[in-house]
């Protein structure tokens, strides 16, 4: 039995919703679909009220935006079946045999599928998000089982229940970035098996290079703020590969040299990432490592 989880912010997921409801009913399970507004807007919250009508879901809505980590909490605690699908809003499936791969290993703990995308999704407008999609996020079930931890995301995933009801997201982070890198370190420090597999969901909701790249900043000022956060354990830090590369500049006496050529070069970076119909993810790892090291007070 399957209760599928969809935290949902402003975003239409009629479709998907009813292409789950009809994979569950042929695999003649029983199951549950669950969507929560997590502070929608009222017209998406109105076109997502047609999710009642669809067999097994429930549609919930929150006028408070209570954020990612919240939210997927809250989804758990009002599933009733033991075995937990996490879906993210934005989000198709990209064929009938979805859920059936995913009760193929009903017996493990902890399951990701992975993330796909298609040809017909670029535009220049959003060609960061898509190569950074296409060459980082889609990978294979068994290149990322080499490193499961690590490759750990939560949009995808089946989790037992009594697994969430002891590793659970830190509702401390209230905005965007390693909600899901904080729990996949929780599940090795917990000695939890993940297991990946190629069951893949295609991200539909592909941000522009603007939005993305104000995301990745708001990420990484995220990762800082978890630093504050009482009971995480400072071993988290090293399982972040951003964070292994800070710590190697600092050893080396180098962040000083990195801060003065972020300042430097951060526009000239900005423009490229921003304005390049193939961006290369050199000059984005670049950025990133320059702007944890402007930012950072690790």
């Amino acid at each position: 039995m399957l209760s599928i989880c969809i935290p949902t912010y402003n975003c239409n997921v009629v479709k998907l919703v009813a292409d789950l409801s009809q994979q569950c009913r042929k695999s003649a399970i029983g199951f549950e679909i669950l969507v929560l507004e997590d502070g929608s807007d009222k017209e998406f919250a109105d076109e997502n009220n047609a999710i009642e009508s669809i067999k097994g879901a429930k549609h919930i809505v929150s006028k408070e935006n209570f954020g990612r980590s919240t939210t997927r909490n809250r989804l758990a605690d009002a599933a009733q079946y033991e075995k937990l699908i996490f879906i993210d809003c934005d989000s198709a499936i990209p064929d009938t045999q979805y859920i059936n791969r995913y009760l193929e290993k009903r017996n493990c703990e902890v399951v990701c599928g992975g993330t796909t995308y298609n040809e017909r999704q670029y535009s220049p407008e959003i060609s960061l998000r898509y190569t950074f999609g296409t060459k980082v996020e889609k990978t294979s079930a068994s290149k990322r089982n080499q490193a499961p931890y690590s490759a750990f995301t939560t949009n995808n995933l089946m989790i037992s229940k009594k697994i969430f009801e002891k590793i659970r997201f830190c509702e401390t982070l209230k905005k965007y970035g390693h909600e899901d890198s904080l729990f996949g370190f929780e599940l090795q420090e917990n000695n939890i098996p993940i297991l990946h597999i190629d069951n893949p969901v295609i991200h539909t909701g592909i941000e522009t290079n603007e939005k993305f790249l104000a995301k990745t900043r708001a990420g990484i000022e995220n990762l800082i703020a978890i630093r504050q956060i009482d009971g995480i354990s400072p071993k988290f830090f090293s399982h972040i590969r951003l964070c292994r590369h800070y710590v190697k500049l600092k050893k080396l006496h180098l962040l000083w040299m990195v801060r003065l050529t972020f300042k430097l070069f951060c526009k000239s970076l900005e423009r490229h990432l921003l304005t390049s119909k193939h961006p290369k993810l050199m000059f984005f790892n670049l950025y990133k490592i320059g702007y944890l090291c402007k930012v950072t007070g690790l």
